[in-house]
């Protein structure tokens, strides 16, 4: 499922904690619970577990214009930014891992095992 966060700028949050990472896509929030990984072009990988505080190099790796953002059906997330940086957060077999937000307007989840729950204004 594509995620309509595309072309909207990701930055690292204030509203980042020890154990979620928040992330401002535009009007949407990425809220980040589970462990990340972070490639970048070269090939060399940034990893976050949750418990983890999140490092400046990682928060510089996810600055940028998203060129492509999707929940895979299995649950995985993968944000593409236009630095050729590639965000991925794979489901946790226990835990909601990551949760994209709309005020009032749009909600996907990663539930436990990877499903997806899905909530939209427009359904």
């Amino acid at each position: 499922m594509d995620l309509p966060i595309a072309g909207s700028t990701l930055a690292v949050s204030t509203g980042s904690t020890v154990y979620q990472l928040a992330l401002a896509a535009g009007p949407y929030v990425v809220n980040i619970e589970g462990e990340l990984a972070v490639h970048s072009p070269t090939g060399e990988s940034l990893h976050r577990i949750p418990g983890e505080p999140h490092t400046d190099d990682l928060a510089a790796a996810l600055t940028g214009v998203i060129t492509a953002a999707v929940a895979a059906d299995d649950g995985e997330l993968r944000i593409d930014l236009d630095s050729g940086h590639r965000l991925v957060v794979e489901p946790d077999p226990y835990f909601e891992a990551w949760n994209v937000t709309a005020p009032g307007r749009y909600l996907v989840v990663c539930m436990p095992g990877g499903e997806l729950a899905v909530w939209s204004a427009e359904s």
